[in-house]
Formats: C-alpha cells, sequence, structure tokens
C-alpha cells in the first residue's frame, strides 16, 4: 500500500464519519490524529504535550493544515510530503486573531467536530475508532517499531550493573530511543523494595542492588509500542518463581483470548479468572490491565464490561501484574492468531501453558 493509498483510505473513513454525523468538517489537533492521517507525521515541538503545533481541518472534498508561520514550511515538506493537503497559514505574532479567523474562513459556517480540542462536537470516541483496524503500511511500521522499541530495551537491560541509579537507566533508555528515532513515552525503572511497592515506579536516585523492572513506551510514526523486562542478580527465590510464572500465564490468557470480534470486556474477564485460578484474585485491583493500542499508549484501556470488539488486524498490550513482577508485550491481532511485534530476542524464555493453548513469554534476565 503507497501513502497515498494509506492517505486516500483513512480520509475515505473520515468522509464517512461526518456523514453518519451529519457535519461538514472535523478538526484534527491531537498529535495521535495528525500522525495518523498523515501516515506517520509529526506535529509537536514541546514532546511533553499532546495537542500539536498544527491543526489538521478535513471537510468532505479538502484538507487544510492550520498553523502558523514557524510551522508551515518544515510540516509540509517533511510530515505532509506527496499528500494532497493544503496549507493555511496564519503569522505567529497574530495567533489569537487571524488563527481564529482562518479557521472561520475554512470552515465557512460548516457544523464540525473535533478531536476533543477544537470545539464543535466531540468525535473523540468515534476517532479511536475509526483508526482501528490497521492498514497493512501501518502494520509494517508497527513491526519495525516494535524491533527498535525491543532493542533498547534489551540492551539497556544487559548494561544493568549494581550500583547504577534508576535515574542512569532511565537515560539509557531515552538516549537508546532517540538513537533510533523513537521518543521513549514511558520510562519507569524499579529497583528492589520499589518493583513490590509501586506499579508506575518513576525514576529515582535509587542504586540497584539485586532486581530490576524496566517498562518502555516507545512511540515513532504515532505508533506506540508497551514491553517490560526484569532482570535479576541474585538467586530467584520460590516466591518470585511462582509469581512469575503466575504472571507470564495471566497474559498468555489475555492475547490468546484478543481474537477479531472479542470485546475488551470479554477478555479482561477471562484474564480476571486465571488470576483467581493462580491465587492472586486480588492483584489485578492494583493495577489497569492494559488493553487497546495503537496511536495511544492505550487506545481503550480494558475495564470490566467494556463493550469494545477487537477487529482486525489490531495492536493490543495487555500488562498484568503481581506484586514483585510483570509482564507487558506488544501484540498484533490478526484473523490467523496474535503475532507478538516486541517480540524478546536472545532472552531467556518460559512456555505459559493455559486453557487456551500456551505462549512463550520472556522470563527474568540472570546476567
Amino acid at each position: 500500500m503507497t501513502r497515498g493509498e494509506e492517505f486516500a483510505a483513512k480520509r475515505d473513513r473520515l468522509r464517512a464519519l461526518l456523514e453518519a454525523r451529519g457535519l461538514g468538517a472535523v478538526l484534527l489537533a491531537r498529535r495521535s490524529h495528525f500522525a495518523w492521517l498523515t501516515c506517520g507525521g509529526q506535529n509537536h515541538v514541546a514532546a511533553a504535550s499532546e495537542i500539536g503545533a498544527g491543526v489538521l481541518v478535513v471537510t468532505r472534498e479538502k484538507v487544510f493544515l492550520l498553523s502558523s508561520n514557524i510551522e508551515t514550511a518544515r510540516q509540509l515538506e517533511e510530515e505532509c510530503f506527496d499528500l494532497p493537503i493544503q496549507p493555511a497559514p496564519y503569522p505567529w505574532h497574530a495567533e489569537r486573531t487571524d488563527k481564529p479567523a482562518a479557521l472561520a474562513k475554512l470552515l465557512s459556517g460548516l457544523e464540525h467536530g473535533s478531536d476533543g480540542s477544537g470545539g464543535g462536537v466531540d468525535l473523540a470516541a468515534d476517532l479511536i475508532r475509526l483508526r482501528h483496524p490497521l492498514l497493512p503500511s501501518e502494520m509494517n511500521r508497527y513491526r519495525l517499531l516494535g524491533q527498535a522499541a525491543e532493542e533498547v530495551l534489551n540492551g539497556t537491560c544487559r548494561a544493568l550493573k549494581p550500583g547504577m541509579t534508576e535515574f542512569e537507566v532511565a537515560g539509557l533508555l531515552a538516549g537508546g530511543c532517540l538513537a533510533r528515532g523513537l521518543e521513549a513515552s514511558v520510562r519507569l525503572v524499579a529497583f528492589d523494595e520499589r518493583i513490590d511497592k509501586y506499579r508506575h515506579p518513576l525514576p529515582t536516585e535509587k542504586r540497584l542492588e539485586k532486581t530490576a523492572l524496566l517498562v518502555l513506551g516507545a512511540r515513532k510514526w504515532g505508533l506506540n509500542a508497551s514491553l517490560s523486562r526484569m532482570v535479576s542478580f541474585a538467586p530467584m527465590g520460590s516466591d518470585l518463581r511462582r509469581k512469575h510464572d503466575a504472571v507470564c500465564r495471566i497474559d498468555t490468557v489475555l492475547n490468546l483470548a484478543s481474537h477479531p470480534g472479542a470485546r475488551l470486556g470479554v477478555i479482561l474477564a477471562q484474564g480476571i479468572r486465571q488470576y483467581e485460578e493462580e491465587d492472586f484474585g486480588e492483584e489485578w485491583h492494583r493495577h489497569h490491565q492494559g488493553g487497546l493500542t495503537g496511536y495511544e499508549g492505550r487506545d481503550i484501556r480494558a475495564v470490566p464490561g467494556s463493550e469494545h470488539a477487537l477487529a482486525a488486524p489490531t495492536a493490543v498490550a495487555w500488562n498484568p501484574s503481581v506484586t514483585g513482577t510483570k509482564s507487558e508485550d506488544t501484540f498484533l491481532v490478526t484473523e490467523s492468531g496474535v503475532e507478538c511485534l516486541t517480540e524478546a530476542k536472545e532472552w531467556p524464555m518460559v512456555w505459559a501453558q493455559t486453557d487456551l493453548g500456551r505462549l512463550e513469554r520472556p522470563d527474568i534476565l540472570q546476567p
């Protein structure tokens, strides 16, 4: 699928949404939606913001890029090249007056919606659903992202040494991502007792003694890959062995239950039953379990009763945890089964056998 064909297919989805909602235009300001429509483009300056520096104004006939004169040339040449997107610049020093005027001219009185940041009808939930199923070119980019993210996390884990600080390790994750053109949107690091205490361990000055948990969220072309790995410099005790084997089986159930048409709430319920079979029935309450992914870290987070049904192909990232351990990778859901996009390479693995089948899951690395 060519870049032009991908763009055209997505425009057709947007046109159908506009027709179904009786609207004339939609404003796409979030980084996720800009990347989706432009086939991997970036519209941010500050990485900490999910609202971009340019807005795509999509009518039933045309697509415009509304941005300041600072951004327009670069975005058109580097992010929107070869795409039928027309510039609508305004002077940076008159943004408060000229941007609304330029937008009003583009809309020409059309009723419009937005991705939640541009006024009009809130189409945020509709747009998330619209991004699925993934197109062939998106799957190709996702595979490249997954491989690169795994390389970063794998290499960082193998570089660990007792005495390093969590900050140092987070820096290795960030640097490894940047060197490969990725953004490390999530870089969690916990050593020793902090693994048991916190599900979202922001890095600190704590130094590594025996055990490490590293969590990486990597983004490129707007797509997100999520994965976690553990390293232990001490012999693995029977309690940690039991917990890690259990969480690998829970992860396996969640991923094997992820098939086309399956509802997120049903998949989650199967995972919860596996928690109970492992005698860790309360653990799922202590952290979300993941869900649908793609152009956000989690496009839709699974909660009990969620009715969202998986399309094919699409991506999921489940992240079950039992206090002291975790299992997480990003998988592609297809008609023929699941494919691990962040598959661990040259890493110790365990076969997790369940009633739904078995998957190979990353074990705890012991250097």
